[in-house]
């Protein structure tokens, strides 16, 4: 410890020496930080092999140990930290009480018996694969390291994500009405195919700002959840339940394009109300009608407005047997059926539109879900899209990786072990007592001078 620290007083006096030297004469203070990130990444990889050993040897110490655990062999490991690699010696211990085999080390400092990346790399891994390719989160995960594509992609295949990272709420809040939007994005896969992750957003207010609408304390939800679509209405349902005030609250207007699985939701709700957006009600009239055909359209929405859906249908048949082209005419009836199939969903629209504002799932879509998985061509693993989602959804959440992956590492028992966990500790804490070292840059210079330099040991405002 002592050599360690002495190491380190030298490393901090050669490096300031270089840096006058550099900034005055040589490469300037550009290169100077690249050289200095590098020193200390090293010294950082350096001290760190030496704590974890020196722990070790601590544990090899103590009587403790020696009347539980028999000494068997040591040898070497390799974890990858934010410094870059680490390789260290731990020693192998048998168990006189059950025979069992363990490495002690390991297991007080809480490294799993097949795991490379310390945890703020993975959580570093994630954060940088949640926005940017994988080779580029390997890259940029550990200094010096480059963790292959492979690897992150296990990394994000091997979360469990399907856990509920909210809580209820010990004062539920007062508002009249909820708003619930979904929709979904068409993902590639590797091996051909499509996945469809659902995203459903969950929002109790929103300000309007010109023509741009920003919604107010909203909740994400989403993923593949195939043949488990009962399941992700279920989460919204308990959600809404554990923030809000049912008695209160009057309506949960559930908006989309009409998608069978959406409509799901609005009978899964409590206060449930199924609304067809109008943006693609919109767009099936304007189709129906034709794009220069103002006196049709004019027509069909009145005919809806007016919620007479014989007459719309009528209507449309009038319109369909005129168009001569078959391809045209086909899907034009099936828009005619669309409508149809959605007049509840336009019914509640009318009912309700003073306060409804719109529908911004595709929006959201676009942004959490296509800019990362849909956006360009890439082929995906249909685990991997699930949890991408997830993913996206919790960041906009504000959850963090670090709250993620704690809810899902497993707990390191070390209670048989927490008496020799203990005494290492005090030991380590005993033996680590020294002077603080000194710099000589502390010993010229002006009054001014020698506070300012304290100020920057001592990372203080300068």
């Amino acid at each position: 410890m002592e050599n360690i620290l002495h190491d380190f007083n030298k490393k901090i006096i050669n490096l300031v020496e270089n840096y006058l030297k550099n900034f005055i004469f040589s490469k300037g203070i550009s290169s100077f930080t690249d050289d200095l990130v590098a020193e200390f990444a090293q010294f950082g990889s350096n001290l760190t092999q030496f704590m974890i050993e020196y722990a070790e040897q601590i544990i090899f110490e103590l009587d403790e140990r020696k009347e539980r655990f028999e000494s068997l062999e040591k040898d070497n490991r390799n974890v990858v930290s934010i410094f870059g690699e680490i390789q260290y010696k731990r020693r192998y211990y048998e168990d006189k009480v059950n025979h069992n085999k363990i490495y002690l080390l390991d297991k007080l400092i809480g490294i799993e018996p097949k795991q490379r990346l310390l945890e703020n790399v993975r959580e570093k891994l994630i954060e940088n694969a949640i926005d940017s390719s994988y080779e580029y989160s390997g890259e940029h995960a550990a200094y010096g390291v480059k963790i292959s594509r492979q690897e992150v992609k296990n990394e994000i295949e091997n979360l469990n994500l399907e856990i509920p990272f909210y809580e209820e709420k010990k004062y539920k809040k007062q508002v009249k009405n909820v708003y619930v939007i979904a929709d979904e994005d068409h993902v590639h896969l590797q091996k051909g195919g499509i996945e469809a992750p659902r995203i459903v957003v969950v929002y109790d207010s929103f300000v309007q700002n010109g023509k741009r609408i920003k919604l107010k304390n909203k909740r994400h939800f989403g993923g593949l959840y195939k043949g488990k679509i009962d399941d992700l209405w279920n989460e919204v349902a308990m959600y809404i339940e554990n923030t809000y005030d049912m008695d209160y609250l009057e309506h949960v207007f559930v908006l989309g394009d009409g998608a069978k699985w959406i409509k799901i939701g609005a009978t899964w709700i409590n206060k449930g109300v199924n609304i067809l957006d109008r943006f693609h009600m919109c767009k099936a009239v304007n189709a129906i009608a034709g794009r220069d055909n103002n006196k049709e359209k004019t027509e069909l929405y009145k005919l809806i407005k007016s919620l007479n859906f014989d007459g719309f249908k009528d209507k449309c048949y009038e319109i369909l047997s005129e168009e001569m082209e078959t391809n045209t005419r086909l899907k034009k009836e099936k828009l005619m059926n669309y409508i149809l199939n959605n007049q509840k969903g336009i019914s509640n629209y009318y009912k309700y539109r003073d306060l409804l504002h719109g529908c911004s799932a595709e929006g959201h879509v676009s942004h959490i879900y296509s800019d990362r998985m849909s956006s360009r061509p890439m082929g995906w693993k249909s685990k991997n899209v699930d949890n991408m989602s997830r993913l996206r959804l919790l960041k906009e959440d504000n959850i963090s990786v670090k709250t993620i992956l704690s809810k899902q590492n497993k707990v390191i028992k070390i209670e048989e072990y927490k008496e020799i966990k203990e005494k290492a500790e005090r030991k380590i804490k005993k033996n680590i007592n020294f002077k603080p070292v000194s710099l000589p840059i502390m010993t010229f210079g002006t009054k001014e001078e020698k506070e300012y330099f304290r100020k920057i040991l001592n990372n203080e405002a300068v």
